[in-house]
């Protein structure tokens, strides 16, 4: 099983997980978000057989062929059937970002990673796309991992867009439940963007254009409901993959100050020094000799609830 440990710089196979569903002979249960797997949001494929799902709220079971998106965390629990078959996917947020993007439709998928959702009939017959076979993309997904070929990380998007849009068409989710101007939306769409544009280093007055709504509504969404300005979030993400670079890599200073977007390592530096009390070589003194640094680095830089 491969483990996520440090999604900065990970690798193809650390970011996106695709195992086969065990074989089991009696009922088994297993948590899928355990450990280093709770950042993941899972997809589960059930091509046969039976598997009850526990996520805190009402027991669900569903039967072959069927899917369910589990939100991250380490909650989750799968209860197998004996003779079930099917795929285990999982993505990591940078992944799960990319699948869904960021366009006008990308709306419509706003509940996947934040609630379960089931498409509890899903057989290549009457998938309700009209595209490939979930399950045989999903063993392509396999496939692309274990081989490493180049244009792997595109093909392997391209399949996690196609299932996710499956399950959510499968799932009879109406986005008008949502709410097209809720704030949880706006939250949530401006996740995704930030996951995939921080490092273009685009203000808080682009987001707000890519997103429809206007630079101050944008801010009061984030006060109201995460007690940070659009920035502040914004700068937490960058210091977070800033303060991976500096813990878990053998780079430069200045390297990384070029793959975060920066025009010098000075002005990296100056960032860095403001959002942390440290410069980034300070930083990675402190990490190489206190333990209490490196949780710094994990755990400090959360922005998102």
């Amino acid at each position: 099983m491969t483990t996520v440990k440090n999604l900065a710089s990970a690798t193809l196979d650390q970011l996106v997980r695709a195992e086969p569903l065990p074989a089991v002979l009696r009922r088994t249960a297993i948590r899928p978000g355990r450990g280093s797997y709770a950042a993941l949001t899972h997809i589960l494929l059930l091509e046969h057989g039976e598997i009850g799902i526990e996520t805190g709220e009402l027991p669900r079971q569903i039967e072959g062929a069927a899917a369910a998106i589990l939100p991250p965390g380490d909650t989750a629990l799968l209860q197998l059937g004996p003779g079930c078959g099917g795929w285990l996917l999982g993505m990591a947020p940078s992944m799960q970002a990319a699948a869904v993007g960021a366009r006008a439709e990308s709306e419509f998928l706003a509940p996947i990673g934040t609630q379960l959702l089931i498409a509890p009939d899903l057989t290549p017959e009457t998938a309700p796309g009209t595209g490939p076979d979930p399950f045989l993309l999903a063993e392509r997904i396999g496939d692309e991992l274990s081989r490493g070929a180049p244009g792997a990380h595109m093909a392997v998007l391209a399949c996690l867009r196609l299932i996710l849009l499956d399950i959510w068409r499968g799932s009879g989710f109406q986005p008008e439940l949502l709410g097209r101007s809720s704030e949880i939306h706006v939250l949530q769409a401006f996740r995704r963007l930030v996951e995939l544009h921080f490092r273009s280093r685009l203000g808080v007055g682009d987001y707000a254009d890519l997103l429809g709504v206007t630079y101050d509504r944008l801010h009061r969404i984030c006060r109201r409901n995460l007690q940070r300005s659009p920035l502040q979030l914004i700068h937490r993400r960058m210091m977070r993959e800033a303060a991976d670079w500096l813990e878990r890599s053998g780079r430069s200073v200045q390297q990384i100050a070029h793959l975060l977007g920066f025009h010098d390592s000075a002005e990296f530096s100056h960032f860095f020094k403001r959002n942390s009390g440290l410069s980034p070589s300070g930083f990675r003194q402190q990490v190489r000799n206190q333990s209490e640094a490196s949780r710094l680095a994990t755990t400090s830089f959360a922005d998102w609830p």
